[in-house]
């Protein structure tokens, strides 16, 4: 009888180990649980990382409008097409994007393929 008990009180515990260690893994704020925010607060951070950077431009080039009107002139005439009074804007197209335009084969005079 004495033999027994050593080997039941074993058994025991690693039953009781294996429930646990189960019930860790797999039931509501387990190990699964705190992998998965885990990696979502990464995400996080990576994200607040990129949004950080982009501020600082943000706020470099708000530095920039703020110090000098030429920049801001440069920022209208590039974003909104402002033009000077008496000034002349030259728009050039691209002929091979105009609807239904085939080039033309200079050497013989036809379409080209």
């Amino acid at each position: 009888m004495m033999d027994r008990k050593p080997w039941f009180l074993f058994a025991v515990s690693v039953v009781y180990f294996l429930l646990v260690t189960i019930a860790a893994r797999y039931k509501e704020n387990g190990f699964n649980d705190i992998n998965r925010l885990s990696t979502a607060i990464a995400e996080v951070r990576e994200k607040i990382t990129g949004v950080t950077e982009e501020n600082g431009l943000y706020v470099k080039e708000l530095a920039q409008i703020t110090a000098s009107d030429e920049y801001v002139e440069a920022i209208a005439r590039e974003s909104l097409g402002v033009v000077k009074p008496g000034e002349v804007v030259y728009e050039f197209v691209d002929i091979e994007k105009i609807a239904g335009h085939q080039p033309v084969n200079e050497t013989a005079g036809e379409p080209s393929e």
